[in-house]
């Protein structure tokens, strides 16, 4: 009986230790996640400002039809729309889904 009560209360003792790494480790990657979605949303409000930049600074045309200058222009904007395009789509799909906390969005990165 004694035995049974000392290997009960160890795998007891074991069983907190374990836990609390664990909680440990999950709050560590909590807050990275919560980083990374800051970094994220910076990142889209700061590509969707410069496609709308570019776009008025290219209402004429006139980026477009240099020939250097329009290459580069044409892959910097074609680079841009696709970043944002899926951004849109991320944002289209948050909108779309019920609210979630930072657990939903540990789980997509």
């Amino acid at each position: 009986m004694t035995l049974l009560i000392i290997f009960l209360v160890l795998l007891l003792g074991a069983s907190i230790y374990v836990i609390y790494n664990l909680y440990k480790k999950y709050d560590e990657l909590e807050k990275i996640a919560q980083e990374n979605v800051a970094f994220i949303l910076s990142v889209r409000s700061r590509v969707l400002s410069q496609q709308s930049y570019l776009k008025q600074l290219d209402r004429k045309g006139a980026f477009e039809s240099d020939d250097e200058v329009g290459y580069f222009f044409k892959e910097l904007k074609k680079i841009i729309n696709d970043i944002a395009f899926y951004l849109e789509m991320e944002t289209d799909e948050e909108e779309t889904s019920e609210p979630q906390d930072i657990r939903g969005k540990i789980q997509r990165f």
